[in-house]
């Protein structure tokens, strides 16, 4: 059995599409026994629980659900209490449930793949499982591989910066295998890296990733970014879509996510989400208003340069 995990934080009910599209993306590309453990909180509706469970039974694999503000409430009071002020740089609380998955998840699992809800796993998933992680404590994709130099991460890394990590041992926390047993014995090193992140909140506009490194990143196997490619290098070196995860990490606009469905990557995360109970006659309505919306932005943009230019 493979064993893939998420943390889910829906406030507004849409975000869970994104997580059920990347655990669908898992369930297409594997003939393996898979499943997927959703760490969430009360933001999880009714509706959206359905449409998991409905998911996995229609590829037959499991899904299994996690109500952390139910099972951990006292440390994740602490952990939200003592978080520096994540949500200005883009993130939710959401992002730490990973920090609970050795308090969350049964003794009797040793290993799991966590991953980010904005990725597609267009691979199967028993590729990565199957690594031999060689009794570190997790397995994950150096950041500098994706970067390609020192001088490309300086302005993005901080931590790496000011010596705290290594730039070459730096990793993205979007996709990691970890070692429960060897995690589960390393508890009290996570909390104090937790703690050091309150200390220094100028560290923390990636306070997960920033986390799991200050503990783990020189206990930590390197992975090649076949398992970890980021979206805006995929069209920057102008990549042929092949068997990767892709990691749609950033903003839309042609950093992460967009609409143009001549962009590849954009055409595969659709691909995928076309397939999941999520896509419904609700999503064509959302995907008419928001082309609706560029395209009055476009025609604004055109007659300001129009009125400025006359005459001219």
């Amino acid at each position: 059995m493979i064993h893939v995990c998420f943390g889910l934080h829906d406030k507004t009910g849409r975000y869970s599409k994104f997580t059920g599209t990347t655990i669908l993306s898992v369930f297409e590309n594997t003939n393996s026994d898979v499943t997927a453990h959703i760490l969430h909180d009360n933001t999880l509706t009714q509706e959206n629980r359905d449409k998991f469970i409905y998911l996995a039974g229609r590829y037959g694999q499991i899904v299994k659900f996690y109500n952390v503000e139910k099972l951990c409430a006292e440390k994740l009071a602490e952990i939200i209490s003592l978080a520096p002020d994540s949500v200005k740089y883009g993130f939710t609380v959401g992002a730490l449930y990973r920090l609970l998955i050795t308090q969350l998840l049964p003794k009797d699992i040793d290993k799991i793949i966590y991953l980010d809800s904005d990725i597609v796993v267009n691979l199967d998933i028993n590729e990565l499982w199957q690594i031999n992680l060689d009794n570190k404590i997790l397995a994950a994709v150096p950041e500098i591989l994706s970067y390609k130099t020192i001088e490309a991460m300086k302005s993005f890394f901080r931590m790496c910066k000011d010596g705290i990590v290594k730039y070459e041992d730096y990793f993205n926390s979007g996709v990691v295998v970890m070692n429960l047993n060897n995690l589960r014995n390393a508890e009290k090193v996570l909390m104090d890296g937790f703690s050091f992140m309150v200390r220094t909140p100028f560290y923390s506009e990636y306070p997960d990733q920033n986390i799991l490194n200050y503990c783990f990143s020189t206990n930590a196997l390197k992975l090649p970014t076949k398992f970890n490619r980021y979206a805006q290098y995929v069209r920057l070196d102008k990549e042929a879509i092949s068997k990767k995860i892709y990691h749609y990490a950033g903003g839309s606009f042609g950093v992460g996510l967009g609409l143009d469905m001549n962009d590849p990557l954009n055409r595969l995360w659709m691909d995928y989400f076309t397939k999941s109970p999520w896509f419904d006659s609700a999503t064509f309505g959302r995907l008419y208003d928001g082309i609706t919306q560029i395209h009055l932005e476009q025609k604004k943009s055109l007659r300001n340069f129009s009125a400025k230019m006359s005459g001219k």
